[in-house]
């Protein structure tokens, strides 16, 4: 008989609440009564500090503490020392988020104290549940230079014009926008927001209406300028994105499940009430990184690439034959939606509904999974083995 799983239980996910969240697309998701009393944003599985999950009577967090060899597996634990890797979330923007970077390892531990929650890096990566409207990296300067000629504002354009031939055009041209005085901003923003919606028709139309309602949620804010120049994309059901550490994005719409390192570390460029650290922004912005999204593998489960040692992502698509699942020596958070599936591990059985989740620690179990749910599955992007 197979050894049954060292750790293995239902989480109990955190809700974090936020005006830009759904009443009803998590609660649906989850099973329980809609509307929600307010609008959720995010469902939080993970032993993040913040907001750790619970586990039979315990949270994640200390229940790793306690053993974390068990929990992790020798080479993760080693590598991690002892803190859980990744964070596994079901995001619901129904308007935009901030525009955001995260910093990586080395730029966490480096900045001036009190910039970051903690000190480790958050690379991101999401796969759409529904159609998922995002900015994610910045535009080419040529792409820049293009679509800004096209928008006909003289005064983009000077800027624009001003870091032509220069190092680092974009990098530049961000810095020209972000420390522009604020009534320079301000007579910037009004005249981009009057072009975008003059040119509501064409190769670019879906951005500027995309800036338009981004302007409409925020008036005045200069990061309706900052969004014409990243790139907007509306991911497909089961498209895949991968967003490292120092690439500037923003969600705009829609239901994706979201796997990051275990981190809430933020830097905003815009769109938000909160406060804006530009001189840590461009301390740590990735310019040049070109974000491209990736549609499933064939088969029925899907396991997309990975650039980091925290995280890995695994779609399992539904069926009733048990099918292994991936990951046997590292930790895992296995998430069922639109249907209950059933995990095996050992002698173990364990029933999700839909939009529950569970946590199984790194073993030599080879769980399996059936059902009619589709279940999304975080490991650790470091093996045991």
């Amino acid at each position: 008989m197979t050894t049954p799983s060292r750790v293995i239980g239902k989480l109990r996910p955190q809700i974090k609440v936020s005006a830009w969240g759904s009443r009803t697309v998590l609660a649906e998701l989850t099973g329980r009564p809609s509307p929600a009393e307010q609008p959720e944003a995010e469902l939080w599985m993970g032993a993040h500090e913040a907001a750790p999950s619970g586990i039979a009577d315990t949270t994640l967090d200390r229940l790793i503490a306690r053993d974390p060899v068990a929990a992790l597996g020798p080479r993760v634990a080693a590598h991690f020392g002892g803190r859980f890797p990744f964070l596994l979330k079901i995001l619901a923007p129904q308007t935009m988020l901030s525009i955001q970077v995260h910093p990586d390892a080395e730029q966490a531990v480096d900045a001036a104290p009190g910039t970051y929650i903690d000190q480790w890096p958050k690379p991101e990566s999401l796969v759409a549940v529904t159609q998922f409207e995002i900015f994610a990296g910045l535009r080419s300067y040529d792409d820049i230079h293009r679509l800004v000629e096209s928008l006909g504002v003289p005064a983009l354009s000077a800027k624009v014009a001003e870091v032509a031939g220069g190092p680092e055009p974009v990098t530049n041209l961000l810095v020209n926008v972000l420390r522009a005085p604020s009534d320079e901003q301000h007579v910037l923003v009004r005249a981009v927001i009057a072009a975008c919606g003059q040119k509501l028709r064409g190769p670019d139309a879906a951005a500027y209406d995309a800036v338009l309602r981004a302007a409409e949620q925020f008036p005045g804010d200069i990061g309706a300028v900052v969004l014409l120049l990243m790139v907007h994309r509306v991911l497909e059901p089961g498209d895949y994105i991968f967003v490292p550490a120092g690439v500037l994005h923003a969600y705009v719409r829609g239901t994706c499940v979201e796997l990051l390192a275990n981190s809430d570390n933020i830097v905003r460029a815009g769109l938000t009430p909160k406060p804006l650290n530009v001189d840590e922004l461009l301390r740590i912005v990735n310019t040049n990184r070109e974000m491209v999204p990736e549609r499933p593998t064939p088969g029925r489960v899907h396991s997309f690439p990975v650039d980091v040692p925290h995280f890995q992502l695994h779609v399992v698509e539904p069926g009733e034959d048990a099918i292994q699942l991936p990951g046997v020596d590292r930790p895992r958070i296995a998430l069922s939606l639109h249907g209950s599936v059933v995990i095996r591990c050992g002698d173990t059985d364990l029933e999700l509904a839909p939009g529950e989740s569970c946590f199984l620690g790194a073993d030599e179990c080879a769980a399996t999974v059936s059902g009619r749910g589709t279940l999304y599955l975080a490991t650790s992007g470091l093996a045991n083995s």
